[in-house]
C-alpha cells in the first residue's frame, strides 16, 4: 500500500511537470508571452496577464494581446507564481539579453503556442467568410513562422472544405515559392475532396502531412508518467493535432506498448 502511495505521488509530480497549470491557464500564459519572445522578461508577462494600464504596455499595443487581462483578478504575486510554475514546468524560460533575462518559448511551449496560433488564423477566415469579409491583402501571412504556415494549411485542408479557396487564392499571390507550391497543393486537395470515398480523402491528408507537419530547430521532450523517462514528442504525427488542439500522450511508446 505504501509503494501505490508513492507511486501515485510520484505520477501526480510528474504530471504537474508536463502540465503545471490548468489547461486554459497554460495557454492564457503561452498567448500572452507570444507578443514579448525575447523583448520582455517576467514581469512585462506578468502584467499583460493582469491587465495593466501602465504606459508602455499600452504604447507597446499589449493590451490588444488576446490573453491581456485574463487573470485580472488575481494579486500580482499569484501571477508571477504561475508564469514560474511555467517555467519550472518546462513551457517558458529564461534568457539573458545583456544583463535583462528574457522570456523566451521552450520547443515543447512553441509547440503549442504554434498550434494555439495556427487555430487562430484559422478561426479568424471563418469569421471572416461567414460575415462575407473579403481581406484587403494576405501579406499578414508573410514571413510568419514557417512551421506555424504549414500547419495552418494543414488545418484548412482537414476541413475539406471548397469555402477556403478564395483565400487561399489571395494568399498564394503573395508569399513566398515555397509556401505557394504547398498552397496550390492544398486547393487541389480540396477541389477533389467531394469525388473522392472517405479512404482516399484519409490517405491524401497523410501525404500531405508529410510535408505540412514539420519539426521544430530543437526537439520536444516530455516525461514519461509511468516510467519518468525522457521521450521525444513526434510533432510530425497527425494523431498530435486531432480534436482541434495539440495534444501530446503523456506515456512513453515503450511503456504504451508493455
Amino acid at each position: 500500500m505504501a509503494r501505490e502511495r508513492s507511486l501515485k505521488k510520484s505520477r501526480s509530480k510528474e504530471s504537474n511537470r508536463i502540465m503545471p497549470l490548468p489547461e486554459h491557464e497554460v495557454l492564457a500564459i503561452l498567448r500572452a508571452a507570444d507578443d514579448i519572445i525575447a523583448e520582455g522578461g517576467r514581469t512585462l508577462l506578468s502584467k499583460i496577464l493582469k491587465g495593466s494600464k501602465e504606459k508602455k504596455l499600452l504604447e507597446l499595443g499589449l493590451d490588444r494581446n488576446p490573453a491581456y487581462g485574463c487573470f485580472k483578478e488575481l494579486k500580482p504575486e499569484q501571477i508571477m507564481e504561475k508564469v514560474d510554475r511555467m517555467i519550472d514546468g518546462g513551457f517558458l524560460k529564461t534568457e539573458m539579453s545583456g544583463k535583462l533575462p528574457m522570456i523566451v518559448f521552450t520547443p515543447l511551449g512553441w509547440a503549442i503556442e504554434r498550434e494555439r496560433r495556427a487555430e487562430e488564423f484559422l478561426r479568424e477566415w471563418d469569421d471572416w467568410i461567414e460575415n462575407k469579409i473579403v481581406p484587403i491583402s494576405m501579406e499578414y501571412l508573410k514571413e510568419r513562422n514557417r512551421g506555424m504556415i504549414l500547419l495552418f494549411l494543414y488545418k484548412i485542408l482537414c476541413r475539406g472544405d471548397k469555402k477556403y479557396i478564395p483565400f487561399l487564392s489571395l494568399w498564394e499571390q503573395v508569399d513566398f515559392k515555397k509556401v505557394r507550391a504547398e498552397i496550390r497543393n492544398v486547393m487541389d486537395a480540396l477541389e477533389r475532396r467531394e469525388h473522392l470515398e472517405e479512404s482516399a480523402w484519409e490517405q491524401l491528408k497523410r501525404e500531405r502531412a508529410q510535408t505540412l507537419l514539420v519539426r521544430g530547430s530543437d526537439p520536444v521532450l516530455a516525461v514519461c508518467q509511468e516510467c519518468d523517462g525522457i521521450y521525444l514528442i513526434d510533432e510530425t504525427n497527425p494523431d498530435c493535432y486531432a480534436g482541434g488542439a495539440f495534444r501530446f500522450p503523456d506515456i512513453c511508446r515503450y511503456c504504451v506498448e508493455q
